[in-house]
């Protein structure tokens, strides 16, 4: 492991060039009193997902959850807790429904599912007994103007502490980029929120041997995201290598171009007749999928997937742009 068997600085002795994708593997924390204590049933929702994936129980003896956060981790934190035999499973979060960053599918298997969610609520204190999580205290949140991310901030509302038994209480408020692999020095530029600042076309960073891509340069982003920007570090590492010039090409520019200016009229009507409906996927049942990590999704069969290929093939909306 880097940082521990051995230093960037090994790496770089022994190679022309270094690509950077570690990700945003680590949790931001939630202020919230006892937090930092190291109490049993207190498990970040990073920590916990990798536990399941690796085919561990986090916590054997839990069996109520409380995750607290509203995105696609705090969603897979729920889901994925009755999947390992846990019995209540609740979702906290400060903001409405309507402000969760979660994709909205999501949210939406995740109530078939009978997550419980408590809405306008944030964590304050944890509960603990002999070193072992037992309950949150939490309060009571309101929705005032909106701030910088253009959602209604939460207001605490005064006096409106209660507490909610558990224990497991799993914080998923967001991912953080370990940057200890750097060993404390300024190797490379980082942004207020520490992801690596990089060249958008060449995804080369402020040192020039060292490029990167992926959540620790985007943030918590898609995974086709960062397999597009793993592509993009691999053609101008090659392009480095040999002595080439690193600059953007002229599809770079061109998404550019198309990132600002969007769809012409969004208003125009096209005119074009409506096509054969979207064949949707047939699904396990909620009480069914929740107690197992099979695919949820069944998938077409093969008259299936040729009628979908050929209706989406007969798509008669065409984009043309005069350069």
């Amino acid at each position: 492991m880097v940082g521990n068997d051995f230093k960037l600085s090994d790496i770089e002795k022994e190679n022309d060039a270094i690509c950077i994708g570690i990700g945003a593997q680590t949790s931001t924390t939630m202020g919230v009193e006892g937090e930092d204590k190291g109490y049993k049933g207190f498990i970040p929702g990073i920590q916990y997902l990798q536990e399941i994936n690796m085919g561990n129980d986090p916590y054997p003896e839990g069996k109520k959850v409380i995750v607290v956060g509203g995105g696609n981790v705090a969603i897979d934190c729920v889901r994925s807790s009755f999947r390992i035999g846990k019995d209540d499973v609740n979702l906290i979060y400060r903001r409405t429904r309507k402000e969760m960053p979660a994709d909205d599918v999501e949210i939406k298997d995740a109530e078939e599912e009978n997550v419980k969610f408590h809405f306008l609520t944030n964590p304050k204190k944890i509960l603990t007994k002999k070193g072992k999580v037992v309950g949150v205290e939490c309060i009571r949140m309101k929705l005032g103007e909106p701030d910088e991310s253009g959602r209604r901030r939460p207001i605490p509302v005064e006096g409106s502490e209660f507490v909610m038994d558990c224990d497991i209480l799993i914080p998923a408020i967001g991912q953080a980029i370990d940057l200890s692999l750097f060993e404390g020095k300024d190797k490379v530029k980082t942004t207020k929120k520490r992801t690596l600042i990089v060249d958008e076309f060449t995804m080369q960073t402020s040192s020039p041997n060292i490029f990167s891509a992926g959540d620790c340069v985007t943030g918590p982003s898609t995974l086709i995201r960062a397999c597009a920007g793993g592509r993009k570090a691999a053609i101008n590492i090659d392009r480095f290598i040999n002595g080439k010039e690193l600059i953007g090409t002229y599809d770079d520019y061109f998404d550019k171009l198309f990132e600002k200016i969007k769809v012409f009229d969004p208003e125009e009507k096209i005119g074009f007749l409506g096509g054969r409906k979207r064949l949707h996927l047939k699904v396990l049942q909620p009480l069914e999928r929740k107690q197992t990590f099979e695919e949820v999704e069944k998938g077409y069969n093969l008259i299936e997937a040729k009628n979908e290929a050929d209706r989406c093939l007969r798509c008669y909306r065409i984009g043309m742009v005069a350069v």
